[in-house]
């Protein structure tokens, strides 16, 4: 069994109990989080929880945004040729994550720009990624995303994409994109015409890194079949077609948590900080 400890505004403290499934990629994932549990390597980016409390609105959003955006450009003006005003939209939002592509690179292998960026500018760039993320978490049911700091990443193997799906449920733990750019349902939700086609990019490594998330998935409705009719030639020349296991389309399902998911979620509410993941052998 593993645990999610999380901490209130109050100072209280609350946790979430999950376990892996069965699946090839829900075991691998599994040992690689008792691994890095047992390094004692810490949460990185500890307030990664969306919409599950009331510190963020479109306002506060926009405003740190643009915060991130004028610390960015005053390393180097112009990087960013973009500022919001009071609304943001999903183009805005398409927009703004193809510059964080450009400007970060991979995350275990950065590009020339952030390696040579201070620490006051990396921060922004990696605080500017999450904040486009919270916007488009806005009216969502919540999620919570771990990323652990020094994380090891391992190439997937083709059972590994067994557990790809659009059905999730809430409660469902899946593994995290790590990847820079989006997958290809992220291409397909936001309508994305920003994106490079280096940046379409279906998820072929996994880490300790996972999600708890509390909404469901949209299903194989017609519209997906559509979408992929409408992108069939542009995506075929990008390698990547609807049969393929290794498109990656969806999420990956490696757990789930314990317990009535609408319940835990009441009472996770508020929380605003990750403390840490622990694990016995139950």
């Amino acid at each position: 069994m593993f645990y999610l400890d999380l901490e209130k505004k109050d100072g209280s403290i609350c946790t979430v109990s999950f376990k892996e499934n069965q699946s090839s990629l829900g075991q691998k994932w599994a040992a690689a989080l008792r691994e890095i549990i047992d390094r004692n390597k810490p949460i990185a980016q500890p307030d990664r929880i969306y919409n599950l409390n009331d510190e963020w609105n479109e306002d506060k959003i926009i405003n740190k945004l643009n915060e991130c955006i004028n610390t960015i450009n005053q390393y180097i003006p112009g990087t960013i040729d973009f500022s919001l005003t009071k609304t943001m939209t999903q183009a805005d939002s398409n927009k703004l994550h193809h510059y964080f592509e450009i400007i970060r690179g991979e995350n275990d292998q950065p590009n020339q720009f952030y390696i040579n960026s201070p620490e006051n500018v990396k921060n922004a760039i990696e605080d500017y990624n999450i904040l486009i993320h919270r916007w488009e978490d806005l009216g969502a049911p919540g999620r919570i995303v771990v990323h652990f700091s020094e994380r090891e990443m391992f190439d997937m193997e083709l059972d590994d994409y067994d557990c790809w799906t659009m059905n999730w449920r809430p409660g469902d733990v899946r593994i995290n994109y790590c990847h820079k750019g989006k997958p290809i349902y992220d291409f397909f939700k936001d309508n994305d015409e920003e994106i490079g086609d280096d940046n379409i990019r279906p998820q072929t490594r996994y880490s300790a890194d996972f999600c708890i998330n509390f909404n469901a998935g949209p299903g194989y409705i017609d519209r997906y079949y559509e979408l992929w009719e409408e992108h069939k030639d542009f995506l075929g020349n990008l390698g990547y077609t609807i049969d393929n296991p290794r498109s990656a389309v969806g999420q990956g399902i490696i757990g789930k948590i314990v317990g009535n998911p609408f319940v835990v979620r009441e009472q996770i509410k508020g929380s605003v900080k990750i403390l840490g993941a622990r694990y016995d052998e139950t």
